[in-house]
């Protein structure tokens, strides 16, 4: 039995992709362990306010940083050659420094005018928007190109160094407020974007501007349709975050939004990692519809039974934890967790997988179904807030509206381009779903 054990993980541990997934998530596991170990210190020297500033700071940063690339980013992981794969990254920074440039013009002329906008601090974060939409632009172009040249121990070099800048700098500027929260996350991105840029200058060099109109008519799919698509998705889910301060008050937007951010945790360190080795070996795969069909279903499979768990306990005992880690006064935060655990199961399921469309080029189809996804979300969103008119009911809806349209979206990818049962799915998740959410009900029945 002892023997049959090590031979199993020697084969795992000999297994590429889950040798790349460790690279990733140890680094990444580090990164975000910094962040978690402090928070209870970030929670009581800073006010739910403060965190509300900082989520729609960093919201508005995420939302047009996926415009800033044109999402040509993506393109790097389908480049056929070196050559293409050096024109590609040239076109990305050419544009990620165009509409940089562009959305200077528009906050200077307009920034006034925005309503969300309007809270406190904003005439000094204001500044900052510009130089950390270019960086966050900078980490995405080149977090893909170590990707795609396998150097995922750049990415967690990276992704720790960011760590420990931001922690540092959030701590030791908590007389700025709110201000030391957004100064620690704009000096942690450019950070993030030298040292991810660092061991790729030659590709900055190599700028060829006679090449730039041919490769974006090669690869004008990425921003006709994954600039739109991924802006109705993470626009609509970086949503609350900017309308629970203007409509319930700038308290419950902190607790939201510091509820968001450790729930997302998970997503960062495994979900994130397992998605950027599948995109590199799922980009390998793609003619191979049996070898394809069987990697996503193993990462599927994977994430399942690596996020019950954790989940679970945050729905079961979700206030009570962030009572005690956090402090009695962000108990909400931890209702608010609990509330969103189905939206964030599902999406640390579906989020990795979403890569196919992009492996496959059919950014059309991705399209349409993201916007009828974030359509329904966003319907969910305003009736929680103009016809309910309550800061949980609304975080219920736009929970379970996510939760369904995520489910729907990874039936429609499974059974559009793998070879595997839809209704074979729908059994697995079923056969161990529902036994679990049984388990759920009756131990949090017990608790209360």
């Amino acid at each position: 039995m002892v023997n049959f054990i090590k031979r199993k993980f020697h084969h795992l541990i000999k297994n590429e992709f889950v040798k790349h997934v460790l690279t990733l998530i140890s680094g990444t596991s580090v990164a975000q362990f910094i962040p978690i170990a402090i928070s209870p210190i970030l929670t009581r020297i800073y006010t739910p306010e403060d965190f509300s500033v900082l989520g729609i700071y960093i919201s508005i940063a995420i939302i047009l940083s996926e415009i800033t690339t044109g999402k040509f980013e993506l393109a790097v992981m389908n480049a056929d050659d070196e050559e293409d794969k050096t024109n590609v990254i040239s076109l990305t920074i050419v544009v990620i420094g165009v509409t940089a440039l562009f959305f200077g013009i528009l906050f200077f002329l307009f920034f006034e005018r925005i309503p969300f906008l309007k809270t406190t601090g904003s005439t000094y974060w204001k500044y900052l928007l510009i130089p950390t939409i270019f960086f966050l632009g900078i980490v995405k172009l080149f977090t893909f190109v170590n990707v795609k040249e396998k150097k995922y121990k750049v990415i967690s070099i990276s992704k720790v160094a960011r760590s420990i800048v931001q922690s540092t700098l959030q701590v030791g500027l908590y007389l700025l407020k709110y201000f030391g929260l957004i100064l620690g996350f704009f000096i942690a991105s450019i950070v993030e974007g030298i040292i991810l840029l660092n061991g790729n200058k030659k590709y900055v060099k190599k700028i060829k501007y006679s090449k730039l109109k041919i490769t974006a008519k090669r690869y004008a799919k990425f921003p006709l349709f994954d600039v739109p698509s991924s802006l109705f998705n993470i626009g609509t889910i970086q949503a609350p975050i900017l309308l629970i301060p203007n409509y319930f008050g700038a308290v419950y937007g902190g607790f939201y939004f510091h509820a968001y951010k450790v729930l997302m945790m998970p997503i960062s360190i495994i979900g994130g990692a397992i998605g950027q080795v599948f995109f590199e070996q799922g980009s390998l795969l793609k003619n191979n519809k049996q070898a394809f069909s069987e990697l996503v279903f193993n990462t599927h499979k994977k994430l399942f039974f690596l996020s019950f768990i954790p989940l679970t306990i945050l729905l079961v005992f979700g206030d009570n934890i962030f009572a005690f880690i956090f402090g009695e006064e962000w108990r909400i935060a931890g209702d608010y967790a609990m509330i969103m655990i189905p939206w964030i199961f599902f999406n640390f399921l579906v989020s990795p997988i979403t890569f196919i469309i992009t492996i496959k080029e059919k950014q059309q189809i991705g399209f349409m179904f993201l916007s009828f996804m974030s359509g329904l979300r966003l319907i969910g969103l305003l009736l929680g807030i103009f016809y309910f008119q309550d800061v949980y009911m609304t975080i219920m809806l736009f929970s379970y509206i996510s939760a369904i349209s995520y489910f729907m979206y990874a039936t429609f990818m499974i059974y559009r381009y793998t070879d595997f049962s839809v209704l074979k799915y729908w059994f697995i998740v079923i056969k161990y779903g529902l036994p679990f959410y049984l388990i759920i009900i009756y131990v949090r029945y017990l608790f209360t």
